[in-house]
């Protein structure tokens, strides 16, 4: 699971919500009360328990492998059709152990490690030997440390050169954006290394070491906010040196490996129902994602031992998939760096795509929450679907969901890439962030009842999506989530643009007018297979709803991929309308204009902050930001390529500086906005209104074409 959210949904109060496991179940069939009745808790527990036991397993490493090979081997040994090994590039670097010591005052040990990807000590990268230490062959560091804040531009340049120091940082996303800036900051004043310590604000556990991909160009190294303390505490007292060892090598072009295993359906092989999670994991990961693979290896046992003893049959296809290279691990030089797995197994199966019911990601399902509610992630046209079975297996006032799916799990490779529909089970709330990528994500504190919980509810959607006559979705509340944005944008955009947004408003109306058709047929062939007199009678509406089912897989493979655009901020990986990241950063941009007409300069400044990269850029040299925003852009930050779905970015920052420092006339920085308002927003814009109306016209013809 790779990063926070920042939503807004209605939700169920939490005030008296039920104890799990409480709720009265009802609508349940016979065969699923039976199914429920077979789940084995202790089973999965245990599984969990030996998943957290093998430790950290990065993306290509032989700890990931090996518990790939441990899933590979437990869905051989259960009645399944075919058990599937597949192998995949990604980069992979290999840590020998990180050493912190405090050498001024005694020798004191800080317990440490050094961050995902980045470089420690000393190392090789693609064989090529490097190295960051002063003494011991430069194997070692040993240097003063100091106190940069939150690692800004400004605190950097308080402090002055750093050449030869550790820099010591306190890691804040919701600042940075990510620590990618505040490191590439640290190697502009020249530093020898970083000293990394807690999270987002309000979420610093004082003994938790954080663990994540940082792209850092030096030596990124993780301490606990405690041990930060006490360091502060003794450079107050007189200068501080701390001797740093620890070795990275690179590997390139590594390999990882995607499980599945596969139970072919009966009357509808081509068609399939995906249950998913992630094996790799920072530390031992047992709610990250350990409690999804241990789940998912529940579900294969209960459904392939339910059908080999004949209390269960799937007329479609079941496939029980354990993932590699979520958390990281794209190659160098590509456009994604995380979920690397789930899209490798979406590419190398166009054939599951094409036939995909729905998609059952799981992403850390074993924390309690302090809160005591869960939540469901998942894409809008399956939102009766989940909500009639959060219902039916007693969670109402306990679960909820929302919409649509993010960029920062698996199910965003199924749905946004492969044009699928998912639910998503996550185990997020801001009490997470707690114990999150660090070595706290223990068995000692995850939840039997919660993961208990997850289990029998996935157990009933599966069972429902693998015999449904007609598929269950409803593309209607994709419309009314896309009119929200549109009207929006009719508010923001210039008038040039009203002809286009109409045009737009016009197909998504016309897309909902045949959703509403579809649903309406779909209630009459349900209700007529239920009053079907005979197996020829039924044969002909299965005829008819095999029809419909195929317009509502070809039609969601337009609509839900054009539908979604990704961008915003480092930290969250927005997910909004296609087109609205432009129309976001157009407001911002026309406001500082009009601001500057009006020669306000501050409220221009405060104009340009809030446009996507200045949330950060602001705070930041214009050598980072240039880095950064190239990276986001060009390299491997952000979901863009396929479907172009990544929104373009436009830098503003220059403007920014140079408006701040005097440097740049208000005329010149109105000629330069101006510009990048009539030569990229608003045709970027354009373009991405285009693609909705054509997408929501197509997808609204096949609706329409199945529906007699």
């Amino acid at each position: 699971m790779m990063a926070i959210m920042v939503l807004v949904f209605a939700v169920p109060a939490t005030t008296g919500a039920p104890a799990i496991g409480t709720g009265k179940t009802s609508g349940l069939t016979a065969q699923e009360s039976k199914l429920l009745g077979e789940l084995n808790l202790d089973n999965a527990w245990n599984q969990l328990g030996y998943l957290s036991s093998l430790g950290e397993k990065v993306a290509g490493s032989p700890a990931e492998r090996d518990a790939q090979q441990y899933v590979y081997d437990q869905f051989s040994a259960m009645p399944m059709d075919e058990v599937w090994w597949e192998t995949f590039p990604v980069a992979y670097w290999e840590h020998y152990g990180t050493t912190v010591r405090i050498v001024s005052n005694a020798n004191e040990p800080i317990d440490a490690t050094t961050y995902g990807d980045s470089p420690s000590i000393w190392g090789k990268d693609n064989n090529v030997p490097y190295y960051f230490g002063n003494t011991d062959g430069n194997k070692v560091l040993v240097a003063g440390v100091v106190d940069v804040g939150h690692g800004t531009a400004a605190e950097f340049d308080a402090v002055g050169d750093l050449s030869g120091m550790i820099a010591l940082l306190h890691r804040d996303d919701n600042l940075q954006g990510w620590p990618n800036t505040a490191a590439l900051e640290a190697g502009y004043h020249h530093a020898a290394a970083i000293l990394f310590y807690g999270y987002y604000a309000g979420s610093d556990n004082p003994v938790g070491i954080k663990q994540d991909s940082v792209f850092s160009p030096i030596p990124a190294i993780s301490i606990s906010p405690n041990s930060a303390v006490h360091i502060q505490e003794l450079m107050s007292t007189g200068p501080v040196t701390l001797e740093i060892g620890g070795r990275v090598d690179f590997h390139p072009r590594g390999e990882s490996v995607n499980v599945a295993a596969v139970m072919w359906g009966t009357v509808k092989p081509d068609e399939y129902v995906v249950i998913s999670g992630h094996i790799d994991a920072w530390w031992s990961g047992s709610n990250d994602d350990q409690s999804s693979i241990a789940a998912v290896l529940e579900y294969a046992r209960l459904f392939s031992q339910a059908r080999a003893a004949g209390m269960f049959t799937n007329e479609r296809t079941l496939v029980f998939c354990s993932v590699g290279a979520e958390e990281t691990g794209g190659i160098d030089d590509t456009w994604y760096n995380w979920l690397v797995g789930s899209y490798e197994f979406v590419v190398a199966h166009p054939e599951i795509m094409k036939g995909l019911v729905v998609e059952l990601n799981l992403d850390g399902v074993s924390m309690p929450r302090a809160s005591g509610k869960y939540w469901a992630e998942n894409t809008w046209e399956m939102n009766g679907f989940v909500k009639q079975a959060i219902g039916d297996v007693g969670l109402a006032g306990l679960l909820s969901y929302y919409n649509p799916i993010w960029s920062w799990t698996d199910a965003w490779s199924f749905g946004a890439k492969g044009g699928g529909s998912t639910v998503q089970m996550i185990g997020w709330e801001n009490g997470y962030d707690w114990t999150y990528h660090t070595q706290l994500d223990a068995m000692d504190i995850q939840s039997k009842a919660v993961l208990n919980m997850v289990l029998k509810l996935y157990v009933v959607m599966a069972s429902r999506a693998v015999h449904a006559l007609v598929l269950p979705m409803d593309f209607v509340p994709t419309c009314d989530w896309a009119a929200g944005y549109l009207a929006a944008e009719k508010v923001t955009m210039p008038a040039s643009q009203t002809a286009n947004i109409d045009a737009a408003s016009k197909a998504l109306s016309s897309l909902r007018t045949s959703a509403q058709s579809v649903n309406a047929y779909a209630a009459t062939l349900k209700n007529a297979y239920a009053n079907a007199k005979g197996p020829g009678e039924k044969a002909k509406i299965e005829a008819k709803a095999d029809a419909l089912n195929r317009a509502m897989i070809d039609a969601r493979m337009i609509i839900t991929p054009y539908t979604l655009g990704e961008g915003g901020t480092m930290g969250s990986w927005d997910v909004f309308l296609r087109s609205d990241q432009h129309s976001h950063d157009y407001g911002f941009v026309n406001a500082a204009v009009n601001w500057l007409k009006k020669n306000q300069e501050s409220n221009a400044l405060k104009s340009l902050e809030s446009v996507y990269t200045m949330e950060w850029g602001k705070l930041y040299s214009r050598d980072t930001y240039v880095t950064t925003f190239n990276d986001m852009v060009n390299v491997y930050m952000y979901w863009g390529a396929v479907f172009d779905q990544q929104q373009m970015y436009v830098d503003v920052q220059g403007v920014y500086l140079g408006l701040k420092d005097g440097s740049m006339t208000n005329a010149d920085a109105i000629s330069q906005l101006t510009s990048i308002k009539d030569n990229q927003l608003v045709p970027w814009f354009a373009e991405d209104v285009g693609t909705l109306e054509w997408a929501w016209s197509e997808g609204s013809a096949i609706l329409a074409g199945a529906v007699p």
